[in-house]
């Protein structure tokens, strides 16, 4: 077995400490870029809402209202989840 010597054990520990620190940085990059598409989502998802109470201000019947709004929400709710479920991350 070799023996380390005092140097070669620091600098290994800094290499350690700075991939450590690039990891996190990334992660923190990821979670607001996360953070950021999620705002965007939620906007939509607001102007959706907002345009299928005006739907219903213009006289559209209800069935029509329904699949104008199934068209609409169902991509965007799929999106929300799916952009929520990238905050789950794994331990590494």
């Amino acid at each position: 077995m070799s023996d380390l010597s005092q140097n070669s054990i620091i600098e290994i520990t800094k290499e350690l400490s700075l991939y450590s620190y690039e990891m996190e940085d990334k992660r923190e990059q990821s979670l607001l870029d996360q953070a950021g598409k999620m705002l965007m989502a939620i906007s939509v998802f607001t102007v959706a809402l907002l345009a299928f109470i005006s739907l219903k201000a213009c006289g559209f019947q209800r069935n029509q209202v329904l699949i104008i709004s199934a068209f609409t929400f169902l991509p965007l709710g799929v999106s929300f989840l799916f952009s929520i479920r990238a905050f789950w991350r794994h331990s590494y």
